[in-house]
């Protein structure tokens, strides 16, 4: 063991090197690039489409490059190709000149396939092995398309380099274990470059990288995955780039699809990637920074064991991946934008466009219906697989293999069928709750009961293995459980931590305190944020009541206003006497905030009976002046 961790740190010892060379090279450089730009004028000042605030030195792509040339150069043993950096000098002049003057799109695009044309000369292509017909479109697609990709996400401080960071740190660790020196040195030489940078751009940023430093980031970490590719298999090795890749790509499609959804041109500046609409959401953005890289770290390390996976399970895994980042775009699609205050009214209509789109091309009416068939296929398909792997601590053995593979098809086809008996396809998951989780947990059961025994009878008892049932009824309970109430968690957790509008206070922390919460975060028109609630009740002080604090009682309502910004305070009508109504307005008045009362109440349509309880009733909420 011992033997084998040496010759390990050996073969990482040039790469370490030269991530240590490039890391101290970037904290040098970076602060005297920083007193230049500001010398020379070169600053990026706030506009409509940009999320900054205040103008911040550009140009940090200049120390990015020169950190990696430095440590690629002074610590590095392995020689890279040299078509690789003849790329590389491309790209960093084409974004200086479009950071000092602005570069025509078509311009961009021809010095990118340049650059793409010097990686396939240097022998570097997407599916290594596969037909030329093929290879060659997507190596331009791939390099091309990451590129820009690293360039995109490159919207709030710190993302594009912490991303850069995460993805060539698992490139180096892939070039170490396939044994490729040289890759390891230049994406370790990239992730000391970057993280010099981060000290400098996290937020609030000093200094932007600028384009002269994302387009050179994004196409060298786009042939750092092309050179680890070939490791695990063709299937496994296509796989590894993308899970490295995942975040800018996931930007960029996302970004893509919605601006074409809205009728807007793809290649417009704005504010509606992920990282903007996480913070429109609630997030802060050292918050969506943390989750961005997060996500990035962990499909990093997806893309670490992807190596040593066999095919079966690395497809499975990818299959839940997908479902997983299917819900949250779609979520974010969906509630990024008319729902949130502060976007433009182009985002107005985005479900409704969304809802079009599939009834035309996905199933009509019921295409809701179609989407969680597909879904379910997956992770299905995935859970049966992840179960017989989970069982045997690695690969089955062959005769449960291929038992596994050959019934596949027919176990989902199975589940399938039972999930649509149990009414699975129906109704509104974005409202889901207790009687929709126990019928998922019944069609699960009995589902897997159904799969068991049919494989028993048809395999007889090769195919007997209670174990494996067990997993695959828990996995597809939660995967299948996930998605459908990811949704209605996702749309909480946004409208507990929603910001904007008047901040009050709820008076009562019981059922018609937690309605009016309710109210308030589903009706976000209003334009009321709740920071927290009063209680009579000093048991109550200190609780959380849907992630808000009962923050004390109306005698403490003028330090509470003063410690938490407070405008007005809304007291639910019905749970009051007319005594405790005027008290709490006196409390208020003294305090030099508002105070509103919440009637919920049916009222009759105008044009019928005078009757509250007829058949045309409708429920009406609102919020009344005092």
């Amino acid at each position: 063991m011992s033997s084998v961790l040496s010759s390990i740190l050996d073969i990482a010892a040039g790469p370490l090197r030269a991530g240590g060379v490039a890391l101290g090279a970037a904290l040098v450089l970076t602060p005297l690039v920083v007193r230049v730009a500001r010398r020379y004028g070169w600053v990026d000042r706030p506009s409509d489409d940009r999320w900054h605030d205040r103008p911040v030195a550009l140009m940090g792509g200049i120390a990015i490059a020169g950190a990696i040339a430095i440590g690629t150069v002074l610590g590095s043993t392995g020689v890279y190709p040299w078509p690789i950096w003849v790329g590389a000098i491309l790209l960093f002049v084409l974004g200086l000149a479009d950071d000092l003057w602005g570069v025509r799109p078509d311009a961009k695009v021809l010095i990118q396939i340049l650059a793409t044309a010097a990686v396939l000369y240097a022998g570097h292509e997407f599916w290594r092995g596969g037909p030329a017909w093929a290879s060659i479109p997507l190596t331009f697609l791939w390099v091309i398309g990451i590129t820009n990709a690293l360039n995109l996400i490159d919207g709030i401080d710190g993302l594009a380099a912490s991303v850069t960071v995460i993805a060539a740190g698992a490139l180096a660790l892939l070039g170490v274990a396939l044994g490729n020196v040289a890759l390891a040195a230049v994406m370790l030489a990239l992730a000391g470059a970057a993280i010099g940078f981060l000290v400098y751009n996290i937020p609030p940023a000093s200094v932007f990288m600028g384009d002269c430093g994302s387009l050179v980031l994004g196409y060298l970490l786009s042939v750092g995955a092309l050179g680890v590719q070939g490791g695990g298999g063709p299937v496994v090795g296509t796989l590894v780039p993308l899970a490295v890749m995942a975040v800018p790509i996931f930007d960029t499609t996302f970004v893509t699809l919605t601006r074409v959804l809205r009728g807007r041109f793809v290649t417009d500046g704005g504010t509606d990637h992920v990282h903007h609409r996480l913070i429109k959401l609630g997030a802060s953005e050292g918050q969506a920074l943390v989750l961005l890289s997060g996500m990035s770290a962990a499909f990093g390390g997806v893309a670490l064991s992807a190596l040593w996976m066999q095919r079966p399970l690395a497809l499975a895994v990818a299959a839940l991946l997908l479902v997983l980042v299917t819900v949250v775009g779609v979520y974010l699609a969906t509630m990024g934008g008319e729902r949130l205050a502060g976007v433009s009214s182009s985002e107005t209509g985005m479900t409704e466009r969304i809802g079009a789109l599939m009834r035309t091309y996905a199933g009509g009416a019921s295409w809701k219906s179609v989407a969680g068939l597909l879904a379910d296929l997956l992770v299905v398909g995935a859970a049966f697989v992840v179960a017989a792997y989970l069982r045997y601590g690695g690969a089955p053995p062959p005769d449960w293999s291929a038992v596994m593979l050959e019934m596949l098809a027919a176990v989902i086809g199975a589940k399938l069928l039972v999930f649509y008996t149990f009414g699975l396809y129906e109704g509104i998951w974005r409202h889901a709750g207790t009687p929709e989780a126990v019928r998922l947990a019944g069609a699960s059961s009995t589902a897997s009961v159904v799969v068991g025994a049919g494989l028993v009878t048809v395999k007889g008892s090769a195919a007997l293995a209670p174990s494996i049932f067990i997993l695959d009824w828990l996995v597809t309970t939660i995967g299948i459980g996930g998605a459908r109430f990811a949704f209605r968690a996702l749309r909480q957790y946004a409208a507990a931590h929603r910001d904007g509008g008047r901040r009050v206070l709820v008076y009562g922390s019981g059922p018609d305190g937690i309605l009016l919460l309710r109210h308030l975060r589903h009706h976000p028109e209003l334009g009321r944020t709740v920071v927290g609630f009063l209680d009579e009740n000093s048991v109550r002080h200190g609780y959380r009541m849907q992630g808000v604090e009962v923050l004390g009682a109306p005698d403490d309502l003028p330090h509470i206003c003063s410690d938490h910004d407070v405008e007005e305070v809304i007291v639910p009508l019905k749970a009051v006497s007319k005594e405790e109504r005027s008290r709490i307005r006196e409390q208020c008045a003294a305090a030099g905030v508002d105070c509103q009362y919440f009637d919920p109440s049916l009222r009759p349509a105008p044009e019928t009976s005078t009757s509250p309880l007829t058949d045309n009733g409708r429920g009406e909420e609102k919020i009344l002046s005092p």
